[in-house]
Formats: structure tokens, C-alpha cells, sequence
């Protein structure tokens, strides 16, 4: 595992987590999430149906949101308020905390310290006919430190290939190096906070590399698409990442 990991830079692991605790958590945010309007009604919270509603009612807050999203719809409201509460519930902050996640990445890395869990994590949460998180790589957000950060991508439940999930371009690790190369070597009419920022002047807009996935694979010699954050305590990190998620936190 970890050679394929040095190799790949990214590793697909199956079984690690129990699966009830899993479906435990999504019951848990989903419920969580009902008073928005977001599920379609007499559907148990763990199936996560969607209500059908239109999706810019379930827009992200961002520039999106600003140009697209509902003005004065209290679901539509709602909605925000909680999928940023969600961040900091017992639900979701104990299911980050899951002891056979952290044991796992402890062995995995063979850090001396234990691995420290950032505050920050993201849970995505995307509706049908939404705009999904364009391309980009997990490094552009944590320029504070070092590349030693680990991230762990989590499906809370079952995930079809019609419902989305998280998508690797493969064989890409050199893709990240060389943007992170070119952008060190740009960085000179920066501030220190430009920097270590993702949205700063030398890059595109909203810190992507691309909104369209099918052509970036393309222009990257025809690579194939594949379908939370630890770090070594005692190695430099970015310590933005130690505090809980925000809307428009600059991260």
C-alpha cells in the first residue's frame, strides 16, 4: 500500500470504517438537514432522496450562491445555516474522529507523533443539477505548510456513479508539482497572506485548475479519471486548517 502510494500519490482503501457507524452519521446529517426541504418527504433520512426542488435552492454559500442562488427563500436560508452547523455537530465531529481512521493512518505513515486531525474539514453535500467542486488539488488550499498533510476523502454512504463521488486523475501527482513549481516561481510580486492563498491574483478564478474535467484530462496527454486531513504534528503544517469551517473563510 504505501508503495502504491509513493507511486500514485493517492490510495483507494475499502472496509476501514464499521458500516453501521457510517450509515449512523449520514442518518444523523440528513436529519440534520430535513427542515431545509432538502429530502423528498416520507423517505427515511439515511436514504438521502432528493426532494426535486430546484438545485439553486441548495447552492453552496460562494459566488454561485451570490449570483444564482434564491433571494429571500427561508428553506433556501435554512439550508445554509445548517450545512455550516453540520460542521461542528457531535455527528459529524465524532465521525472524524473515528479511532479506526486515526489508527489507521498511524501505521499507514509511521509517524512518531500521534497524526493531528485539522478542524477544518469539508463535507460535500451536492444536489442533482448543481455545479460540483471543480478541478484542483488539495495542496493549492494549504500552502501554509509543507506537502506533508495526508487528506482522507470519506463516502458517508453508498455512492453510484450517477449519484457522483470523489474523482482521482490518474498518474496526476506530477501535475500538482510542476503547478506548484510554476506558482513558486510567480509568487515574487506576492505578499506573505497572496502567498499561501489559492484565490490569489497568479491563479484562475476560485483557485481551480479547470471547470471542465472531460477536456483537462484531454490536455493532460488523455489521462483516465478514477472514481478529511491528517498531519505529522511534528512537522511543519498549515495551521489556517486548525480552525472549523466557514463560508467565504478564504480557505
Amino acid at each position: 500500500m504505501r508503495e502504491r502510494f509513493e507511486r500514485d500519490g493517492y490510495l483507494l482503501v475499502k472496509g476501514l470504517l464499521p458500516r453501521q457507524k457510517v450509515l449512523s452519521c449520514r442518518s444523523a446529517y440528513f436529519t440534520h438537514m430535513s427542515p431545509s426541504g432538502l429530502l423528498h418527504p416520507s423517505t427515511p433520512p439515511v436514504a438521502g432522496l432528493y426532494s426535486g426542488a430546484n438545485p439553486r435552492k441548495y447552492l453552496p454559500p460562494g459566488n454561485l450562491r451570490r449570483l444564482f442562488g434564491p433571494k429571500d427563500d427561508p428553506e433556501s436560508d435554512l439550508y445554509v445555516d445548517l450545512m455550516v452547523a453540520a460542521h461542528e455537530a457531535p455527528f459529524y465531529t465524532d465521525f472524524c474522529a473515528s479511532p479506526e481512521l486515526r489508527a489507521f493512518i498511524a501505521r499507514f505513515t509511521g509517524w512518531t507523533a500521534p497524526p493531528r486531525m485539522l478542524s477544518r474539514t469539508m463535507v460535500r453535500s451536492f444536489v442533482p443539477g448543481s455545479e460540483l467542486t471543480p478541478v484542483h488539488f488539495d495542496q493549492m488550499y494549504l500552502r501554509g505548510g509543507p506537502p506533508t498533510s495526508l487528506t482522507a476523502w470519506v463516502p458517508i454512504g453508498d455512492v453510484s456513479l450517477e449519484g457522483g463521488g470523489l474523482m482521482y486523475l490518474e498518474r496526476s501527482t506530477d501535475i500538482g508539482q510542476q503547478t506548484e513549481a510554476e506558482f513558486a516561481r510567480n509568487a515574487g510580486n506576492l505578499t506573505d497572506e497572496e502567498r499561501v492563498s489559492a484565490f490569489n491574483r497568479n491563479m484562475s478564478d476560485g483557485g481551480f485548475l479547470s471547470r471542465d474535467t472531460v477536456e483537462y484530462a484531454k490536455e493532460k496527454g488523455g489521462r483516465k479519471w478514477l472514481l478529511a486531513e491528517f498531519v505529522d504534528p511534528e512537522k511543519p503544517y498549515d495551521k489556517r486548517w486548525m480552525k472549523v469551517y466557514r463560508p467565504l473563510d478564504g480557505l
